[in-house]
């Protein structure tokens, strides 16, 4: 299956259609994205600071009606005469008398207390007053001056004080509550003081806050988290271990605002989330009231805007593909077989008749295929050409290499050597005359260019024994021929010079030196190899192999000739290889196909046998 080419007709529709569509949709959804989502920043910065400021002004009037209680309580001289009268609060008919009297006075004051709130008056020397749910009248001795948010009182010399969230002192139950004190003196100038405190249920002041959080848009105040601080940074709500964190990161963030209220993007080292952070600090209270509003959640809609035209970019991106398929499947279909018929083409398939017929209605497609058409009856004419130009090359080459010689001159000369021999009884001599004579004969002779396997190897004996001649011991010539194969023809001297070759190269080592020529059937193919143990091929020679010959060249039985000679006949099935071997020295090996005729006999002696 063909690789997606990015290049291709299909593909480029594709893409072209795609970059549109993503194009348009960005440049119109993009600004769109970022104006919606300022808007709802926007929205959520003056919302975050109306609910900063919302809060805080409910829990300034609710600590306002605390302290307006406490000082009608204190301004009352009833109420401070009766409790600083030197009474014994233990005796149990005096006590109620003076609980009674001072119920009596407040209630005539103020009218009935609110269910959550608790007034309780005592002194630095533990006499204790309680009014509201819990009433009741004791001493509780020196507990007072171990309280810190007593001593803090005292210390404000009369002023408002409220504390942070603590359990009741004076009660068992557990209960949390907020407490707004005032010191108050017997009278101006004395130095017998005591304190009123005004408690608030803690559990009324988160369902405050939990309501003023629903407030007027419950859906927006939902998302966001409130923190309220004193004025020491102590936290007021949420009184619960897993906001400590994120409580105290946002108060050491707070000291560096100089404002009395602002509202900005902060960075959450904690949670590593960026965060909508508005403040409001309340003068009355000296309560610091913060909203915190996830940015993720808050441009959740947007983010849903933009999902959805991701979405909707994607299904456009869907059609366009299969559109943009079945457009150019069209096109690209009678290209596609035109470009698998070229990767197939060759010299068997040249003939118009394999050529794909393309009828799309395209002019040009119908115009490539006819130009393609003709180029290969263009290449198969100038192939049949170069084919017979490049035989009678050859052929005119060996006669060249024939002319060269005066072959009755040679052979008159060679005859007188061999009997002068032979008349000295110098049989070596003449032994060489007639080899020597027998190779002229094969060179010179008017035969076709084509000879058998067995005149060819019966020429390179003869060429070996008088190299045997030449070099005595020194040479060894080793010959080993399948019969089966003597019969194949081949072009004149391909064997003899490749070992011309070997003994050329490989008497540059010391002796012997050995050559090797083996001949043997593989198959339905012929095969001869020629093996030295001389010095091998340079690089250069075995790259320069690997290159085309020059046809300007024309120095004939080079090994580049006698590849090239053998393609001429076996065409794509002709084997020629050289390489050097790992024990040292080179192979050259030639081969081709078997002739049908010579295969027949080998199969039936084969089946003979």
């Amino acid at each position: 299956m063909p690789k997606f080419a990015i290049k291709t007709i299909q593909s480029k529709l594709f893409f072209t259609f795609s970059i549109l569509i993503v194009s348009i949709v960005m440049l119109l959804a993009t600004p769109f994205y970022y104006y919606i989502a300022h808007i709802l920043k926007e929205s959520a910065s003056e919302s975050a600071y109306q609910s900063a400021s919302y809060i805080s002004t409910q829990l300034d009037s609710q600590i306002e009606s605390m302290d307006n209680t406490a000082v009608k309580v204190i301004s009352s001289e009833k109420v401070r005469d009766l409790f600083f009268q030197n009474h014994d609060f233990i005796d149990t008919n005096v006590s109620l008398s003076i609980q009674r009297q001072i119920n009596e006075i407040i209630y005539s004051i103020m009218g009935p207390l609110q269910l959550d709130w608790q007034i309780n008056l005592f002194d630095t020397n533990g006499r204790f007053v309680g009014i509201g749910n819990n009433s009741f009248i004791t001493s509780f001795g020196s507990k007072p001056e171990k309280l810190d948010w007593v001593n803090e009182s005292l210390d404000r010399d009369g002023r408002k004080f409220v504390t942070a969230p603590h359990l009741d002192d004076w009660s068992s139950n557990g209960k949390e509550v907020i407490s707004l004190t005032r010191m108050f003196p017997s009278e101006i100038g004395s130095n017998q003081r005591g304190i009123v405190e005004v408690q608030l249920n803690y559990e009324t002041v988160k369902k405050l806050i939990a309501k003023l959080m629903a407030g007027p848009s419950e859906s927006s105040f939902s998302k966001k988290s409130v923190y309220i601080y004193n004025e020491q940074g102590i936290v007021i709500y949420p009184v619960d271990s897993v906001s400590e964190d994120n409580a105290k990161l946002y108060w050491d963030t707070l000291q560096s605002q100089t404002n009395e209220s602002d509202v900005y993007t902060f960075k959450n080292s904690v949670t590593n989330e960026s965060e909508l952070l508005a403040y409001f600090r309340s003068r009355y209270s000296k309560w610091t009231v913060v909203t915190v509003q996830s940015e993720t959640l808050l441009l959740q809609p947007v983010k849903v805007f933009r999902n959805t035209i991701f979405a909707a970019v994607v299904g456009l991106l869907l059609i366009t593909l299969i559109v943009s398929y079945f457009a150019a499947r069209g096109l690209t279909s009678p290209i596609k077989q035109m470009h698998k018929s070229i990767r197939a083409l060759s010299i068997d398939t040249l003939e118009p008749a394999s050529q794909i017929e393309s009828s799309v209605g395209v002019n040009e497609l119908e115009s490539l295929n006819n130009a393609f058409k003709k180029m290969c009856a263009r290449l198969q004419s100038s192939i049949e050409e170069t084919f017979v130009s490049r035989s009678k090359e050859m052929q005119a080459r060996m006669l060249a290499l024939q002319s060269q010689m005066n072959p009755h001159f040679l052979y008159n000369t060679i005859t007188i050597i061999s009997i002068m021999a032979e008349e000295k009884d110098q049989h070596d001599i003449v032994q060489m005359c007639r080899h020597l004579s027998r190779m002229l004969r094969y060179i010179l002779s008017d035969k076709d260019n084509q000879v058998s396997l067995a005149d060819e190897v019966g020429y390179a004996e003869s060429y070996m024994t008088l190299m045997q001649s030449r070099y005595e011991d020194m040479i060894q010539f080793q010959v080993q021929i399948d019969p089966a194969i003597l019969n194949e023809n081949v072009p004149k001297l391909v064997v003899q010079p490749i070992i011309e070759n070997c003994i050329k190269y490989a008497i540059n080592v010391d002796p012997p030196w050995r050559i090797q020529l083996i001949g043997e059937v593989d198959g339905d193919r012929w095969r001869i190899r020629v093996l030295d143990n001389g010095g091998g091929f340079t690089s250069e020679a075995l790259e320069a192999l690997q290159e085309p010959k020059d046809p300007n060249r024309t120095d004939g039985m080079g090994l580049k000739n006698i590849s090239e000679r053998l393609r001429l006949l076996y065409g794509s099935q002709v084997e020629f290889s050289a390489f050097n071997l790992a024990e040292g020295g080179a192979c050259v090996t030639i081969g081709g196909p078997m002739d049908i005729r010579n295969l027949k006999l080998i199969q039936r002696d084969g089946v003979s046998a």
